[in-house]
C-alpha cells in the first residue's frame, strides 16, 4: 500500500510501514530518545558510527514512510568529556562546562549524518521551567510544529550548562516524556543499550526477555538495572517516564542501537525491545495530562491519613494534612503527593519547598503569621490534583 506527496522534483511515493500488531497511532509523529551510549563513546567523545546508522534510519522514516520525527537525545556531558582535564560528575560547574563543549559537537554530527540525507536539523534546549509554565510550553509547541511543517528534524536536549537543581528536568527520559505530551504524540522509542526490558540482569542467563507490558501492569517484580556511568539515567527512570505515558495513551518501545536498522526494527518486528502498550480509553483531561507528564521524580510530599481521605473526596490538600517534604521545587511546580510510601496522586503545587517546609501541619489561619505572603489557602487545588488509579 502506497500514499502519494507532491514535491518540487515531482511525485513521490510514500510506503506505508506496517507496525507490530500491539502498537495502535493516531498520528505518524515519533519522539525518539538516545540515549548517552547511542550517541558517544563510553570514554566519551562522539561515536559518529551509531550517529550515521540512526540518522540514516530516521531519513527512511520521513522520507520514504513520511513520518515527522523529534529527537531527544542525551550524550552533551559525555561528548565533551575529553576536552577537559577533570570531570567530577559531583561538581555541577564542571558538569555544565562538558556540557557546553559537548552540545555543539552533537549536533555538528546530527547535521553532518543528515544532509547526506538531504535533511536539517534545529536544536532546543530546555530546562523544568520552559516546560512547566503554560504559556512557554504552548510556545515551543508551535516551534516544534513549524519546524516539522518544513521538513526539519529538532533535536532537544535538557540544558545543562545553565540547568541547576530546582529548574531541571532530572533526565531525558522525563523530557521525552514532557516533549510526547506537548506535540500530542502516541509513539515514544528510547534508544538504549539493553533490548528491552528483562525479568533481571540481561546478563545473567536466567533473565529472560519481556516482549509487551500492558498498560496496567505494575514493574514490582522487575529487577532494574542500575544507571550506566555515563547517563543521569537507566532503566529506572525509563520506566518512571513510561508509567507516565501509557495512562495517556502513549505507546512506549524500548530497544538497542546496536542494530543496523534500529528504530525501524522496532516499529515493525514483535521479537525485538519491548513494547509498553497505552491506554486505549484514555479519559484524562488535557491539564491533568500537563500535570502528570511535568512531574518532577524527586519532588514529594507526604500526607496523613485525614488530608488522603479527603482528596478520595475529590477536596483540596491543606497545609495541615501534609507531614513531610522532599526534593526542591517552586511555586507551580508538578509534585508527587504519597501516603504509606505510596504515590497517591500528582499535582501543582502552590507553594515551593521551602515554604512548606514552614507550614506543613499547620491551620489555614496560621499562614500570615509565618509567611510573608500567602498565595492559596491550600497547597494543591482540586482542579490542578489528579489521583491515581
Amino acid at each position: 500500500m502506497a500514499s502519494f506527496i507532491l514535491s518540487d522534483f515531482g511525485y513521490h511515493i510514500i510506503m506505508t510501514l506496517k507496525l507490530r500488531p500491539t502498537i495502535k497511532i493516531k498520528n505518524k509523529t515519533l519522539i525518539v530518545k538516545l540515549s548517552s551510549l547511542a550517541v558517544t563513546h563510553k570514554e566519551g567523545g562522539i561515536d559518529r558510527k551509531l550517529i550515521a546508522r540512526i540518522c540514516k534510519d530516521i531519513s527512511h522514516l520521513k522520507t520514504e514512510f513520511g513520518w515527522q520525527v523529534v529527537i531527544v537525545s542525551s550524550g552533551a556531558i559525555n561528548a565533551g568529556k575529553p576536552f577537559m582535564k577533570t570531570l567530577n560528575k559531583q561538581v555541577m560547574a564542571q558538569m555544565q562546562a562538558a556540557s557546553a563543549i559537548g552540545q555543539p559537537l552533537l549536533m555538528q554530527a546530527f547535521q553532518k549524518e543528515f544532509s547526506k540525507h538531504n535533511l536539517n536539523i534545529a536544536q532546543i534546549l530546555l530546562t523544568h521551567e520552559d516546560l512547566k509554565n503554560k504559556r512557554r510550553s504552548l510556545n515551543i509547541r508551535s516551534s516544534l510544529l513549524t519546524l516539522l511543517q518544513e521538513g526539519i528534524i529538532p533535536v532537544i536536549n535538557e540544558n545543562d550548562s545553565v540547568s541547576f537543581e530546582e529548574i531541571t528536568v532530572g533526565d531525558n527520559d522525563q523530557l521525552s516524556a514532557m516533549i510526547c505530551e506537548t506535540l500530542g504524540s502516541n509513539l515514544l522509542c528510547m534508544l538504549t543499550k539493553t533490548d528491552g526490558l528483562y525479568t533481571d540482569d540481561p546478563n545473567l542467563k536466567s533473565a529472560k526477555h519481556i516482549q509487551k507490558v500492558h498498560f496496567e501492569e505494575n514493574f514490582s517484580s522487575i529487577k532494574t538495572l542500575s544507571k550506566t556511568t555515563t547517563g543521569r539515567g537507566g532503566m529506572k527512570t525509563k520506566l518512571q517516564a513510561v508509567r507516565k505515558l501509557t495512562p495517556l495513551g502513549i505507546n512506549v518501545i524500548i530497544g538497542t542501537y546496536e542494530r543496523s536498522k534500529p528504530l525501524i526494527s522496532l516499529l515493525i518486528n514483535e521479537n525485538y525491545g519491548t513494547v509498553f502498550t497505552a491506554d486505549p480509553e484514555v479519559k484524562i483531561k488535557i491539564k491533568k495530562q500537563w500535570i502528570l507528564s511535568r512531574t518532577k521524580n524527586e519532588a514529594i510530599i507526604t500526607i496523613d491519613k485525614g488530608a488522603m481521605g479527603a482528596l478520595l473526596k475529590n477536596a483540596s490538600l491543606l497545609p495541615v494534612g501534609v507531614t513531610k517534604v522532599h526534593g526542591n521545587f517552586n511555586r507551580g511546580d508538578c509534585i508527587k503527593v504519597q501516603y504509606n510510601k505510596k504515590t497517591m496522586a500528582h499535582g501543582v503545587s502552590e507553594y515551593s519547598s521551602k515554604e512548606l517546609e514552614l507550614i506543613k501541619r499547620k491551620k489555614t489561619s496560621e499562614l500570615s503569621n509565618i509567611l510573608n505572603h500567602v498565595h492559596s489557602k491550600v497547597v494543591i487545588h482540586k482542579d490542578n490534583l489528579i489521583l491515581n488509579k
